[in-house]
């Protein structure tokens, strides 16, 4: 009789245990996916705020060459000391250290942020920095002078900008010595387009530093004229140049863009560099900087050999991701926030999403 009770017993169990199989796989699809991207929300919300508010630890990381990606315990974006009224400024040297083309011993992997974000092997990021403001530049070389054409078109749907203010000059380079054009200011017209000349000069060793400001909406962007200028960076207080080359007399050129009295101003300041220890990578040599200006965006220093002029920028990377390429899961979570970086809006773009379910 006991037999027939736990064989009785045994076969309401699996009774039980294949109506719930049944079920949960019966279970409306859209409910599971709502509940899935609410896990996303939340993460990307949780990450959105520790990359724009927090700046990491130690928390002057992006500057600090001494700190490499294993010496990180937190990961931020934020400007380190900047009040509240500040937030959303992320530091522009912090940003640089996420764009793969940095010395190796600079550059922050995508694999080490997912561990500092706690992110474990389940989710996969993608970050990208896009300007407020689309700002393309061509230019045109003529005997005693360069002509600009500058073109800024919105973020979101590439529709033209008009009345747009521009202001621009040039630094170029003319007998060993940096020298600086008058600064220029020029509207866009309805096709969002303008032409800005500047006469006097016909060296392509040159750089040029503009600002464009749409109502608020500003992009600074600077541009190497001739495509051959040797690339340098320029992060924290120092210089990091190919170890090949030799800067004569020891002096750069910070370029800096900074607003005043609604107007902004263009100039450049002369400072003294010391070559100090190599980085890990020998291919490079670090020059220290005496003093640099917060509103610095580029360096320009002259060496021996051609070409002559080294330009070193302080370039955002347009996207950072965990893998390669596109993500391909079906569940994608997408965060944005308007922050600035160097002086320029931008709009920081979260991608996250489950890499398994």
């Amino acid at each position: 009789m006991h037999s027939y009770e736990y064989l009785f017993t045994a076969v309401i169990i699996f009774a039980i245990l294949t109506a719930s199989a049944i079920l949960v796989s019966r279970m409306p699809q859209p409910s599971l996916n709502v509940s899935e991207k609410e896990q996303l929300k939340t993460a990307a919300q949780k990450i959105m705020t520790q990359l724009t508010l927090n700046p990491g630890n130690p928390p002057d990381w992006g500057g600090n060459l001494t700190v490499d990606s294993t010496d990180l315990t937190a990961f931020g974006l934020a400007k380190y000391g900047e009040i509240t009224r500040g937030a959303y400024i992320l530091d522009p040297d912090k940003v640089q250290r996420l764009n793969e083309n940095m010395p190796q011993n600079l550059y922050i992997p995508p694999d080490r942020v997912i561990e500092l974000l706690n992110l474990g092997r389940e989710y996969g990021i993608k970050l990208e920095f896009i300007p407020a403001l689309i700002v393309t530049v061509t230019t045109e070389t003529n005997p005693n002078s360069i002509t600009v054409y500058v073109n800024v078109t919105s973020d979101r749907n590439m529709w033209p900008i008009a009345n747009a203010n521009v202001t621009a000059r040039i630094f170029y380079l003319y007998n060993q010595q940096i020298n600086k054009t008058p600064i220029i200011t020029n509207s866009t017209d309805i096709n969002g387009q303008c032409i800005i000349t500047f006469n006097g000069v016909s060296s392509e060793d040159a750089l040029l530093a503009l600002v464009v400001d749409h109502y608020g909406i500003h992009v600074v962007k600077t541009y190497a004229l001739n495509g051959a200028l040797t690339q340098a960076f320029f992060l924290g207080n120092h210089l990091i140049l190919n170890a090949s080359l030799s800067i004569i007399s020891n002096t750069a050129y910070q370029i800096i863009i900074a607003e005043s009295d609604e107007t902004y101003v263009i100039d450049y300041a002369l400072c003294g560099l010391n070559l100090t220890d190599s980085l890990s990578d020998p291919s490079y040599s670090l020059y220290e900087i005496n003093y640099t200006e917060p509103s610095a965006v580029a360096l320009l220093a002259v060496v021996e050999g051609e070409p002559n002029l080294a330009v070193a920028c302080k370039n955002v990377p347009s996207c950072y991701s965990s893998i390669s390429g596109e993500a391909s899961s079906p569940f994608i979570y997408m965060l944005e926030r308007s922050v600035e970086i160097g002086g320029s809006s931008y709009t920081l773009r979260l991608k996250i999403w489950r890499m398994s379910w």
